[in-house]
């Protein structure tokens, strides 16, 4: 399996790859053409860092029954050195007091360790008194002998026993000799860094320590001082916890199960009311929401003829389900009737009044747990006099990008992206509306929509259409691009006629032609003469002929 993902300068490159395409010779950041020769049989995917954010943030969230203060690890602006994607992809556990809960640091590890192999994760954990040295560990101690060891398993998904305890280094013991024969790479540094240290044979960190600390902020940036001292001498650092205090759930318990949706309704409505009056007192509002529904089996059915039923628990029928309906907003809100509304949705599509659907009329809500899990500032501005009205559109299309985005899921709502690239069906992407930023905050929707272009694109000329130029590209981009019959005339050097749905017609108008060069490094170059021809019948085509094959295909219609 190989993950590639889109370079601004290189095209399409590898990002990662198993060890089974690793023994094949695939590397990171190889050109994805040059998979095909070496591993012709590989799953080649896309990398989405958006998912993978959400399920680190996921873990974080459920990792919490460990510690009350977990978060996401924090990249720099430019990407470590030894790591091909740049965006977090560890977790940081403040677990200061709770190893005595288990008994000791190495009981505390090795459960750990089985809650994540139970979430379906082969982790690599490393446990030290500063987050830098627990970092340095996990990722070139215990993650480097589990490298090893899979590259000479047989591959069969099973845990091999070589690296069942973790790395750990424990109160009698210092953190600078565990971390002294560790490379120079876990200290974080970035690439021109740690290539300047391989230049001076420094390789290790026992022998970066050794150099003066005056000579290393004189030929290197100061950052290396504060790594060093952030690995080696346990300097601390604080881990920016992705949720706000627990106190921010509120849950009620039924008397008696209820099959009443507007009961449901009602008691949901009333947490909202509730738990938005504690956000306004430090000024927040709601970025996700979790909503627990607990359901029991009840003794008697809700059908018309009111028969009872067999309710002992058996495997197949329990005897109580929890539901969780989880939403995530576009930008931070307070407002209850909002947060019902979406909530709404997302209970008529799995209740029926407040029974599960699926045939199991017998289960009713028994209790309702409403929880903030990630909160941010609502941040006031004082507006200009002719401003209200935008700041209003953009305030009901934040409510309609959240709306959707709970019913058809994140990846259904998304917007277009401009790329430079000479190639039409490569020149845009689709990117989701909502989701998190590589440092794992959440994005602001409202000043995503209210911030201005990055560059002036009427101003200056580039590959990107501009107003000027309305007849560029067409308003219909056919994809993939469909074979056209096209009669070409010699004399005047233009196509003459075209064979479009079905009929052969005359051009009346042509323009071009327009040459398109794909770059080498996308694969198999693309050499396209494209042309703008209007037919007798009165449609514009967009068509273009490939100088490989001298084919002809429709690539566009203009409106």
């Amino acid at each position: 399996m190989i993950l590639y993902a889109r370079d601004a300068r290189r095209g399409q490159i590898v990002v990662a790859a198993n060890a089974t395409a690793r023994g094949l010779g695939i590397t990171t950041q190889m050109p994805l053409s040059q998979t095909s020769t070496l591993c012709p049989d590989a799953e080649r995917l896309e990398h989405d860092p958006q998912a993978d954010l959400e399920a680190l943030c996921s873990l974080a969230e459920s990792a919490q029954c460990f510690s009350p203060i977990v978060g996401i690890e924090t990249i720099d602006q430019q990407a470590w050195a030894g790591r091909s994607l740049h965006q977090p992809q560890g977790i940081f556990l403040d677990v200061t007091g709770i190893a005595p809960l288990f008994g000791n640091e190495m009981l505390l590890t090795n459960t750990v360790h089985q809650w994540f192999a139970s979430q379906g994760y082969l982790a690599a954990i490393g446990l030290a008194s500063s987050m830098g040295a627990a970092w340095a560990i996990a990722n070139y101690g215990c993650r480097s002998q589990i490298a090893k060891d899979l590259e000479s398993y047989e591959r069969d998904w099973k845990v091999p026993h070589s690296y069942r305890n973790t790395s750990i280094v424990g109160q009698d013991e210092p953190i600078g000799p565990a971390t002294f024969g560790l490379p120079v790479e876990s200290l974080r540094l970035d690439h021109a860094t740690v290539t300047k240290l391989m230049r001076l044979g420094i390789r290790k960190v026992g022998q970066l320590i050794e150099l003066p600390r005056a000579g290393l902020v004189s030929r290197f940036d100061a950052k290396i001082l504060e790594r060093i001292d952030q690995t080696v001498h346990a300097r601390q650092e604080p881990i920016q916890s992705l949720h706000d205090a627990p106190s921010l759930a509120i849950e009620h318990t039924l008397e008696h199960p209820t099959p009443m949706r507007e009961t449901i309704d009602s008691v949901i409505q009333d947490q909202l009311n509730q738990l938005m009056t504690a956000l306004d007192e430090i000024g927040h509002g709601v970025i996700r929401l979790v909503c627990r529904i607990v359901l029991e089996c009840n003794s008697i059915s809700v059908e018309m003829e009111m028969k009872p039923i067999d309710t002992q628990p058996t495997s197949e029928h329990p005897k109580q389900d929890v539901r969780i309906f989880q939403i995530g907003l576009y930008q931070p809100s307070n407002d209850p009737k909002h947060l019902m509304w979406l909530l709404a949705g997302q209970l008529d599509a799995n209740l029926e009044g407040g029974r599960i659907k699926k045939g199991m009329g017998n289960f009713w809500v028994k209790s309702i747990g409403i929880q903030a899990t990630q909160t941010a500032p609502i941040v006031w501005q004082q507006t200009n006099l002719f401003e209200r009205d935008a700041l209003s559109h953009r305030d009901t299309i934040a409510k309609l990008i959240d709306g959707l985005s709970s019913r058809l899921g994140r990846k259904a709502v998304v917007a277009p992206t401009l790329h430079r690239n000479p190639q039409p069906e490569l020149a845009f992407s689709w990117r989701p509306l909502t989701g998190w930023r590589k440092d794992g905050q959440i994005q602001e929707t409202k000043r995503k929509l209210a911030k201005a272009p990055k560059r002036n694109f009427a101003d200056e000329l580039g590959l990107e259409p501009t107003s000027n130029e309305a007849w560029r590209r067409p308003t219909r981009l056919i994809q993939p691009p469909q074979k056209i019959e096209v009669v070409w005339d010699a004399i005047s050097n233009q196509p003459s006629t075209v064979r479009y749905r079905g009929d052969v017609q005359c051009v009346r108008e042509t323009s071009g032609p327009e040459r398109v060069d794909s770059g080498w490094w996308q694969g198999i170059t693309q050499q396209r003469d494209y042309y703008r021809v209007k037919l007798e019948s009165g449609p514009w085509l967009w068509i273009y002929r490939d100088r490989r094959n001298a084919t002809w295909m429709l690539h566009g219609e203009f409106d």
